[in-house]
């Protein structure tokens, strides 16, 4: 359960990137996304930043979740909507968001924290809800239910058909007449949004908006989906293997930490567990460019 607690901040993100990659893109401003949103709502719950302080004259809570959560709904959208519309690969567009997020929560902060005051909604996003006799953390079961609405999504809807089509032949898609370009831009608005809640959890947790709130993030999110088992080049995989992607590196990562590893030396492990991922994928799929040099050599040979 603890483990849990932990993987869910990271979890709820994941959900958004898997989306973004069953098309076939990929999304590398979710870590910065969080740091922002995080940013936003803390500033909008202070007021004001003093210097070493807080002036706690802001509006509600709820409300200042809500405006970031939006705004993370809208920057994922314009994400989407450059992507498609100037046609642009999703690696630069996103990379180039990672840096504008980043340098906007400088700006904002100075560099520096922004800590704000704990109110029951605060409070109630990091207690526990005991169900039968086990004391559930909520943010483990808003990722849970996050998932089975995507899930949902994906399996039973226009929407998640799309996606699937999507990722596997983009161009044949489009000529089946998809709104391919509407599709791309939602998911890249969802991403975002899921970046944004995520934020808020993680702000709640640490009481504090920072621009290295998600740090890591990006790298943790795709290896998660990928050891879920969906393929980085889009078309197949589910969000519930991304769950099981997300407790495998923090089951790893708690191992480490239990195992005396030091912190600079846990990144080599993720690393590998990543390229060890990819490469089970490559080989699920059949596209090895060495596998298919032999076979052509052999054919050659026996002709």
């Amino acid at each position: 359960l603890l483990i849990g607690f932990d993987a869910s901040f990271i979890g709820i993100e994941a959900a958004g990137q898997t989306l973004v990659i069953l098309t076939g893109g990929i999304d590398l401003s979710v870590e910065t996304m969080v740091g922002f949103s995080s940013v936003l709502c803390a500033v909008l719950i202070s007021g004001s930043r003093e210097s070493g302080g807080l002036n706690a004259a802001g509006i509600p809570s709820w409300a200042a979740m809500l405006i970031a959560i939006a705004a993370g709904l809208g920057i994922g959208l314009l994400q989407g909507l450059i992507i498609t519309g100037l046609n642009i690969h999703p690696f630069i567009v996103t990379l180039g968001f990672f840096s504008i997020l980043q340098g906007a929560s400088l700006v904002i902060t100075n560099g520096s924290p922004i800590n704000i005051k704990t109110d029951p909604i605060i409070d109630f996003l990091q207690n526990r809800i005991e169900i039968g006799n086990v004391q559930i953390a909520v943010p483990l079961i808003l990722m849970i239910l996050i998932y089975a609405a995507v899930f949902v999504m994906l399996r039973y809807t226009k929407l998640g058909r799309y996606v699937y089509a999507i990722g596997g032949n983009e161009t044949a898609t489009r000529l089946s007449g998809v709104n391919v370009t509407r599709t791309k831009i939602l998911i890249y608005g969802i991403s975002g949004m899921l970046a944004a809640v995520s934020g808020m959890l993680v702000m709640g947790r640490l009481q504090t908006g920072a621009y290295q709130n998600g740090t890591d993030y990006t790298l943790t999110s795709v290896a998660a989906v990928v050891i879920g088992g969906t393929a980085l080049a889009g078309g197949s995989g589910g969000v519930w293997g991304t769950m099981v992607g997300v407790f495998i590196i923090k089951v790893v990562q708690s191992a480490l930490v239990y195992l005396d590893v030091p912190p600079t030396a846990q990144r080599i492990v993720v690393g590998m567990i990543i390229i060890l991922a990819v490469a089970l994928d490559v080989i699920r799929h059949g596209r090895i460019p060495a596998v298919g040099w032999v076979r052509a050599a052999l054919a050659r040979r026996r002709t």
